[in-house]
């Protein structure tokens, strides 16, 4: 499986995005596209630092809304905003999809079994709050 996180390379989930979301994926690609390689590659890397801190957070037992949850979620949510910025209903839904789709679920739970469920629920908590 291709990583969802590769800032370089269209993958097999680009025609299904532009397909499913067309004006937030032309909107993603456009701030994408802004961007110097550098910053594509710092981006992504504060990403992958941002799953592993909430795989340690959740292998440790912190409550999804605890706050140290709630501040790499909106840490979570600062990097969904380079992309595209959702309201409230679109983040609690990408946290929806997060488990729905086995494509997405594995990519989180590839840091700790049961991740995308307690990111799904951590992200509900804090669009509630905070959107």
């Amino acid at each position: 499986m291709k990583s969802l996180n590769d800032p370089f390379v269209e993958n097999e989930y680009t025609e299904e995005a532009s397909e499913r979301w067309p004006d937030k994926y032309a909107e993603s690609q456009r701030r994408l596209g802004k961007l110097t390689d550098t910053e594509k590659r710092e981006l992504f890397a504060r990403t992958e630092e941002n799953h592993q801190l909430l795989a340690r957070l959740f292998t440790s037992g912190q409550a999804a809304n605890s706050e140290e949850v709630q501040q790499a979620i909106a840490s979570h949510y600062g990097w969904v905003s380079a992309f595209w910025t959702p309201d409230r209903a679109a983040y609690i839904g990408l946290g929806e999809m997060y488990v729905a789709d086995p494509r997405f679920a594995a990519n989180y739970n590839k840091y700790a079994p049961g991740l995308a469920h307690f990111m799904r629920d951590a992200m509900a908590v804090w669009a509630n709050e905070n959107l």
